[in-house]
């Protein structure tokens, strides 16, 4: 086999390899913000069963945006919420 055809292959192989490492980055962080959204509903969830169980008024509405928001910043997200919250109600 030609050293110019071998030397081809090699190159296409890793061009190949740089592609598909590339390709799976935004699949991996799509996959990352369902997870994150996931765990933010959860933690939403058990916060609002939380305060309707002591008849509180803090409650906070489950979308897309509170569970990404508190999904990502965690416990210090889901406290600026509540801050929000009854920063709008006063």
């Amino acid at each position: 086999m030609p050293t110019g055809l071998i030397l081809t292959y090699l190159v296409v192989l890793g061009l190949l390899y740089l592609l598909g490492k590339n390709c799976w980055k935004p699949l991996f962080r799509c996959y990352n913000l369902l997870f994150q959204g996931a765990l933010g509903a959860l933690g939403l969830y058990f916060y609002n069963l939380i305060i309707t169980s002591f008849n509180w008024s803090y409650e906070i509405p489950l979308n897309p945006f509170t569970s990404i928001f508190t999904g990502f910043l965690g416990i210090p997200g889901l406290a600026s919420l509540v801050v929000l919250k009854y920063w709008i109600k006063i």
